[in-house]
């Protein structure tokens, strides 16, 4: 992944969107990672790695409650609102 300040990719916009077609830019603002720009293809995929990541975090929860004893019914109860 490339770095650029931001003030070269202000200064070179379109230098800048072409990386990061290609590669991804970090864009830096002094010391400081202030942004990170990247194609649509590669958001998407990040996207979905990030929702695999959930539905297999929640799997093991669900699994370790189900284990446990927790039940739909028990579930529902313990959602319940007060009125």
């Amino acid at each position: 992944m490339r770095s650029m300040t931001v003030k070269e990719a202000r200064d070179s916009f379109d230098r800048m969107l072409e990386a990061a077609k290609r590669e991804g830019v970090v864009l830096r603002d002094g010391t400081v990672d202030a942004a990170v720009v990247v194609s649509p293809e590669e958001y998407a995929r990040l996207r979905q790695s990030r929702a695999e990541r959930l539905l297999k975090a929640m799997d093991r929860v669900a699994a370790e409650a189900a284990a446990n004893g927790l039940t739909e019914e028990k579930l529902a109860e313990l959602l319940k609102q007060p009125d």
